[in-house]
């Protein structure tokens, strides 16, 4: 039986306020269609204290929030894509009064959008069926390209994109929140990649052969399937809390592949992980095998156990969009 490693998804068709104007709205939807969708998630340790359904469901309520009861819903979504659930507590704060506040115009209300979450006034991408299914959109698009995939994490850094007017109050207002929920400000995402790979071997954990990446075109707003294959070369079982396939692209981009849950391999049995890497980036992407154990985490196999290069997409318009991207990404 296979493990299949996750992460962040491909670029999606929604996309936060004022930062998404129609431009960003023809960006996504084109690379939306050339790439397909992956599921996400992390481990490694936690980057704040993450709170649980009840604390959150506690909070919405004590102001006044039509979203209580959601708390679960938070978490999960936080889970599913690394993104601090306190985060997106403090957002619908700051955007809504949590939830109480919804954006309309002209009668048109933004029907479950607590986080004002969309390209355009009237957008169908304004509404969502129900606060689960807008948590968890909001989550997923923060773990895409223009944030967390842009290498926003921070409060500060992530506020002039999400909100371009009235900045400042933003910053104010989601870190009040955040802090008041145990989250930290300086990095919103709810695990941290590893810096740099263990210095550690497993031992009893072997890399069977090399990591094969698929053959491509390896271009912005496609993704590469990847696999390996590790054995148990001991005598006992081992269960391993998390199995991670490291993946830096330029400048240090994390796009971690990883496993949410416990593995156990018996004494001589191998697993075969896959992985699909979301390539949002142009440059030089590499990475690393390592797995966790209790409160430790190895090296399997080499520092770089893959190297590939990443070219932007033939379609001139995605062309385009991407160049604007990185320059206003760099402030150029």
């Amino acid at each position: 039986m296979g493990v299949t490693l996750f992460h962040t998804p491909q670029p999606v068709t929604s996309a936060g306020r004022a930062a998404r104007t129609l431009r960003h709205a023809a960006l996504a939807l084109t690379l939306a269609a050339l790439a397909a969708a992956a599921l996400a998630g992390a481990f490694a340790p936690a980057a704040a204290a993450t709170p649980d359904a009840a604390t959150i469901d506690a909070f919405l309520s004590g102001h006044g929030s039509p979203m209580a009861g959601n708390g679960a819903a938070f978490v999960a979504a936080g889970e599913q894509y690394g993104v601090d659930p306190a985060f997106l507590v403090a957002i619908s704060g700051a955007e809504t009064s949590f939830g109480q506040l919804l954006y309309s115009q002209n009668g048109d209300v933004c029907t479950y959008n607590a986080f004002n979450w969309f390209f355009g006034p009237t957008w169908p991408q304004s509404d969502f069926a129900s606060w689960s299914d807008g948590i968890s959109r909001v989550a997923q698009g923060l773990a895409g390209p223009l944030y967390y995939g842009a290498g926003l994490y921070a409060v500060d850094a992530i506020a002039p994109r999400y909100c371009p007017d009235g900045t400042a109050d933003w910053i104010s207002n989601v870190t009040t929140f955040l802090t008041a929920l145990g989250g930290n400000p300086a990095d919103t995402r709810l695990f941290a990649p590893s810096a740099s790979p263990p210095s550690v071997q497993p031992g009893l954990i072997a890399l069977n052969g090399s990591v094969s990446l698929g053959a491509g075109p390896y271009e912005v707003g496609r993704h590469v399937d990847a696999g390996f294959t590790i054995t148990n070369t001991g005598a006992q079982p081992l269960t391993l809390d998390g199995i991670r396939l490291a993946v830096r692209g330029p400048g240090g981009v994390s796009a971690d592949m990883v496993s949410r849950h416990p593995v156990t391999i018996l004494a001589g049995q191998s697993r075969a992980i896959t992985a699909a890497i979301p390539l949002t980036m142009r440059g030089r992407w590499s990475g690393w095998i390592e797995v966790s154990g209790g409160d430790a985490s190895s090296l399997v196999g080499k520092k770089q156990a893959f190297v590939f290069h990443v070219k932007l997409p033939h379609d001139p318009r995605v062309r385009r969009w991407v160049v604007r991207e990185a320059s206003l990404a760099t402030g150029r």
